[in-house]
């Protein structure tokens, strides 16, 4: 299991950024066609988003909370289908200064069996999701400060 960790300070408050990032508006982008819960968003809630990738296809993805702290903590965990592995996202909320010290932290296994591996293969996945991590932290900055 792999944990690829990165953090940004944001100049907001913690109650701000919780209450983005555990709403479903926060799922939302332009391949997004649809979120929705099964009740409240808390600890045990299912979340289903429909996507649609560039060629059309439609695919449906289950997520399910796996913490809530509030104001605190925010994780979820991605349910995949095989052979990719399932993903599990946690934001962690530190009051700094000003503002709030906002840590991403997924675990995943970047290689799991039965997917072709070849030597470099994981650190090459791990820096092209961290960069993907910290291209989101920033749009985050941008989006809440």
């Amino acid at each position: 299991m792999a944990l690829i960790e990165t953090s940004i300070q944001i100049n907001a408050s913690p109650e701000k950024i919780f209450s983005y990032v555990s709403s479903l508006d926060s799922l939302k982008n332009e391949y997004v066609v649809g979120v929705e819960a099964d009740g409240p968003i808390k600890l045990g809630a299912k979340i289903k988003t429909r996507v649609k990738s560039t060629l059309g296809a439609m695919t449906e993805i289950v997520s399910e909370v796996v913490a809530y702290e509030q104001n605190k903590k925010f994780g979820t965990k991605t349910f995949a289908a095989p052979p990719a592995s399932d993903v599990t996202s946690t934001y962690i909320l530190e009051a700094e200064g000003g503002g709030t010290r906002v840590t991403l932290q997924t675990e995943t296994v970047l290689t799991p069996p039965g997917m072709p591996s070849m030597p470099g293969m994981e650190d090459m996945m791990k820096k092209q999701m961290l960069a993907g991590y910290d291209a989101a932290l920033a749009a985050l900055k941008k989006k809440l400060e």
